[in-house]
């Protein structure tokens, strides 16, 4: 019954170091200034390989970027702060962090987390592309509800997964016998 007590307690932590790290790493990230967050952040972690991609599916119609834009003969769509897939980043970062596992198990948390938002934010570039170009009046509801519920579920899941796996891995055991 003691053995449980350090896991009960961080079970308890957990919540407001999940906020409180969430808070601080929201609150980092908005304080840079707009130019930082458009110029490099939205451009390189969004726009420029969104573009890059669907150059490269759309062999046809020629898409390139500009600043913030992916621009195309079919469809624009400007990529606005909130909107690169940050938010859902950063909530999966104050939630592995928040966790307070061995740094081995974080590292991995952060590395493959931040792909697999990278991989499904530019899925929802992608879709929002095609939706734009084909089916507009699907553009808002797909924009503001059904691709952000999705990352964001997706990203609880993966959550899961790692922290079942870092588990596994005799996290646990290695904190009750300390």
């Amino acid at each position: 019954m003691e053995n449980s007590t350090p896991n009960v307690w961080l079970n308890r932590r957990f919540p407001i170091l999940f906020i409180a790290t969430n808070i601080v790493l929201m609150g980092l990230y908005y304080s840079l200034p707009n130019y930082i967050i458009e110029g490099v952040v939205v451009r390189f972690y969004a726009v420029v390989p969104g573009g890059a991609l669907l150059d490269w599916l759309t062999p046809k119609v020629t898409v390139s970027t500009d600043h913030i834009r992916i621009v195309s003969p079919i469809a624009n769509l400007n990529v606005l702060k909130g909107c690169e897939g940050t938010e859902t980043l950063l909530l999966l970062y104050a939630a592995v962090i928040a966790m307070l596992r061995p740094l081995k198990y974080t590292v991995v948390g952060l590395l493959v987390g931040t792909a697999l938002v990278f991989a499904l934010n530019q899925l929802r570039i992608i879709s929002l592309f095609f939706i734009a170009a084909y089916q507009k009046d699907y553009f808002e509801l797909v924009h503001g509800f059904v691709a952000p519920m999705l990352i964001i579920g997706i990203a609880g899941l993966f959550f899961w997964f790692w922290l079942n796996w870092a588990n596994a891995s005799g996290v646990d055991k290695q904190a009750s016998s300390e």
